[in-house]
């Protein structure tokens, strides 16, 4: 499958903690699709993407809200996709979600921000 440059530019904004500008990026990539498939995987993407800036920006409730329309778009795709481990994203996804909905229950232990999550290709380890 033919990578968009816009992607790779996308997943360096996201690892970067550029989650609003990745959003932007990856909304161009997913307007111009035209596979389904392809689609619906840019538009799960999004949905971390922006559930990780609503998270950043300490709104729970939108954070919980996109992480859980990520899992269900996202969750019947392989492990890996489009060189994507996937499988490690939404495992990643799981427990931030898991955290959001304990900061909107006033649950807050221990929100370390520092340490959210990656998008890595099956070239890294």
């Amino acid at each position: 499958m033919h990578k968009d440059e816009r992607f790779t530019k996308g997943i360096d904004e996201f690892n970067s903690g550029l989650f609003f500008e990745c959003h932007d990026t990856l909304e161009e990539i997913w307007n111009e699709e035209r596979n389904p498939e392809l689609k619906k995987f840019y538009h799960g993407l999004i949905h971390i993407t922006v559930g990780f800036y609503h998270l950043t920006n300490h709104n729970f409730r939108g954070a919980s809200s996109q992480f859980k329309k990520a899992i269900d778009k996202l969750g019947t795709y392989p492990r890996v996709y489009m060189d994507i481990k996937l499988e490690e994203l939404l495992n990643e996804v799981k427990f931030w979600l898991e955290k959001a909905e304990r900061a909107m229950n006033r649950e807050v232990e221990n929100l370390n921000l520092e340490n959210l999550p990656k998008i890595k290709s099956i070239d890294e380890k």
